[in-house]
């Protein structure tokens, strides 16, 4: 990882740093996410998400992982389908919005934290040949948490733990003209 990265995430002590620092990355000014993952920026699909995600990453959230809608061939000319869909940590004001875009809009929401039991609800995101190929919205471990966040101060690791994980899923293969949108709105100042 660059220095200027590494003191970067190093720097980082709360969820709004987080994302600040997520967003800076999506943006293609920071070289890494934390712990030196994902070199070069985001994968090619995500260009035409980066406006509102880095919205979001600015507005309370961290973005950690997404995907557009897409219905179409794949490499190898099977068929390829994903959900639009975005998972984020955020603290409880943020989940209320997100909860409320989520039923507003009529999409799925699976919300987890590390320290909540019971089922995990995975949601199906993409196909691939029309088998299941990739889900949204599981509980991520307090292990895995840290392994993402390694090289940042333990009170950004703290808060990245003790968020709500939140997922939000278009339940419709192929859209990409809801859950954007909906964030979009979401973010927007209240008048």
């Amino acid at each position: 990882m660059p220095r200027s990265a590494a003191r970067a995430w190093s720097s980082a002590r709360t969820l709004t740093d987080l994302g600040e620092l997520t967003a800076q990355w999506l943006e293609g000014s920071l070289a890494t996410l934390a712990g030196g993952a994902y070199r070069g920026g985001p994968d090619e699909e995500t260009g035409p998400l980066v406006p509102v995600l880095a919205a979001m990453n600015r507005a309370g959230y961290v973005t950690t992982q997404s995907q557009p809608g897409l219905d179409g061939p794949a490499f190898d000319g099977r068929r390829w389908r994903q959900r639009a869909a975005v998972m984020c940590l955020t603290d409880t004001e943020g989940l209320q919005r997100l909860t409320r875009t989520a039923h507003d809009a009529g999409l799925l929401l699976a919300v987890h934290r590390t320290c909540s039991r019971g089922p995990v609800r995975d949601i199906l995101a993409t196909t691939w040949g029309g088998r299941e190929h990739t889900s949204f919205g599981g509980q991520v471990p307090k292990g895995y948490i840290r392994l993402e966040y390694r090289g940042c101060h333990r009170e950004a690791v703290r808060a990245a733990i003790d968020a709500h994980q939140v997922t939000l899923v278009d339940p419709v293969w192929g859209r990409d003209t809801l859950l954007w949108p909906a964030l979009t709105e979401a973010l927007a100042p209240t008048r």
